[in-house]
């Protein structure tokens, strides 16, 4: 086996094999690996592509909306807002400041890698230059570190949300509470259209949603819930 057919994201083929929900990952996992010793320049492009699918990914675990077009770096920031980045040195501000910093500066290592990769010419020699300069050590560093990135992002994600699983807002994720709203607002209709209460409410209000899904599994349990009646939900209730 040569060197080039044995490359693989190491991380991200252990998040394929550990978490079902990984496999949104799977198509620029396999691109990387396959093109880049071959096309580094389409390497480079897809290695921002697998970060901004893992961000989109764990927001949309946690149940915050993605506005279209949205930026890479707004991405990476809204992500790493919603995961404790060092649960195991908890009230540690600098090091969760410096996790932070370390991934929001290789986001715009690779922004600046691919925008390298878009421009029409490098140097006095335009593209001959610009290939010298994408090299394929230049994409192995990017890949390796997106590797390292991604795996640590989903990893912390899903053990935070395993622990509690209240902060896995992915519409459809609590089948039972969706049923319940749907049971007891079963009459919603507009314009003679029946409207799934449990679906709207997740549309409109995602806040709303999460606190009625805390006093409901609070009821199922039989205790209370830890949201006082008329509580408003803080910024980060999601995170």
């Amino acid at each position: 086996m040569t060197a080039e057919s044995a490359f693989q994201l190491v991380s991200c083929r252990q998040l394929l094999e550990s978490y079902p929900g990984s496999t949104s990952l799977r198509p620029a996992v396999e691109i990387i690996e396959r093109t880049i010793y071959t096309e580094p320049g389409i390497a480079f492009t897809h290695c921002r592509g697998l970060l901004e699918t893992v961000c989109i990914t764990i927001l949309a675990d946690r149940g915050i909306e993605v506005p279209p077009e949205s930026k890479p770096n707004w991405l990476m920031s809204q992500a790493i807002k919603t995961i404790e980045l060092t649960s195991r040195i908890p009230d540690d501000q600098d090091a969760e400041r410096g996790v932070a910093g370390v991934l929001k500066g290789l986001n715009m290592l690779v922004d600046g890698v691919v925008a390298l990769r878009n421009s029409q010419g490098v140097g006095p020699h335009g593209r001959d230059a610009l290939e010298r300069v994408l090299s394929v050590d230049y994409a192995l560093l990017t890949a390796r570190a997106v590797d390292a990135a991604v795996g640590l992002l989903f990893k912390l994600h899903h053990e935070q949300i395993g622990r509690d699983p209240l902060n896995h807002l992915r519409f459809g994720t609590h089948a039972d509470f969706d049923n319940y709203l749907d049971d007891k607002y079963s009459d919603l209709e507009v314009e003679e259209v029946p409207i799934l209460a449990s679906q709207a409410l997740y549309q409109q209000d995602r806040k709303a949603y999460h606190k009625s899904l805390v006093e409901f599994r609070a009821r199922e349990a039989g205790g209370e819930s830890d949201i006082a009646e008329g509580e408003i939900l803080s910024e980060d209730a999601n995170g």
